[in-house]
């Protein structure tokens, strides 16, 4: 099996082979994995039923394979955060993986934002402790604020059909700078430098890893993201957040998010 882990990880004096990679951090064969991947942390493989001719389950609660037009299509739940997306995107270059799509959730930070808005990132600052241990380096210098960025061909290829999705369902469409952390409760003294100084629109937890990690491995990613709260709204994950906003969030993750990832592949 093709192994694209670079070989200043090591892994072979350990006598760690590819197959034992993707076993451990997907739980399936690397011959199990689709060229193209949809990565979500959390959300249910069941969003895409209605959108797809057929769901499999490859590892339980972690591997996926959908049937669409006639093609497979690959999707893994990593679990929250930049150690666990990262490592899946690492792992998957011990598979036939050459493109992938991230889905997931983002806070919004601009007051404008509605819950269940899309969003593209264009770039990722890294503001977690993953990004730091794909260099070669064994004490690499500190990849705080650092951008990540993703593949700008299939960036676009994602960007142009959710405008035409969201057009259609009068859903607005976010494109900019993302920030990843690490921490939620520990983000909110950060936020106006993160805003007034790097520009960013949105945060959350994964995407400077996924980048990072896909570039490592020579996958090509990119991201599509939901609103799921609005900060300087006061609609936090914590609190402020209505009936009404988690509905328009779910009705949108099933009926236009879907879409958008399954006609850009």
């Amino acid at each position: 099996m093709r192994n694209r882990i670079p070989s200043y990880f090591q892994l072979e004096r350990f006598d760690i082979q590819p197959e034992d990679i993707v076993r451990l951090g997907l739980g399936c064969d690397p011959r199990d994995i689709q060229p193209t991947v949809i990565l979500m942390p959390v959300w249910n493989v069941e969003i895409f039923k209605d959108q797809v001719d057929n769901v499999s389950v490859i590892a339980d609660r972690r591997v996926y394979q959908l049937e669409y037009q006639g093609s497979g299509v690959s999707v893994i739940r990593s679990g929250i955060g930049a150690p666990l997306a990262g490592d899946v995107v690492l792992a998957l270059g011990c598979t036939p993986c050459e493109k992938l799509i991230f889905a997931g959730s983002a806070g919004g930070l601009e007051k404008s934002m509605k819950i269940g808005d899309l969003m593209i990132a264009h770039k990722s600052l890294s503001g977690d402790g993953f990004s730091r241990y794909l260099t070669s380096e064994v004490v690499p210098t500190d990849r705080y604020l650092q951008p990540s960025e993703p593949d700008a061909t299939l960036t676009e290829i994602v960007e142009c059909v959710a405008k035409k999705h969201c057009h259609h369902a009068a859903i607005q469409l976010h494109r900019g700078t993302i920030i990843s952390v690490d921490s939620i409760i520990g983000q909110f003294l950060r936020l106006e430098e993160y805003v007034k100084h790097y520009g960013c629109m949105g945060i959350e937890m994964e995407t400077a890893a996924v980048f990072g990690a896909a570039k490592v491995v020579g996958i090509r990613a990119c991201a599509l993201l939901q609103v799921s709260d609005v900060i300087p709204a006061h609609k936090t994950l914590f609190s402020g957040r209505t009936d009404e906003d988690h509905k328009r969030r779910r009705r949108i993750k099933k009926e236009v998010l879907t879409k958008v990832l399954l006609e850009s592949i």
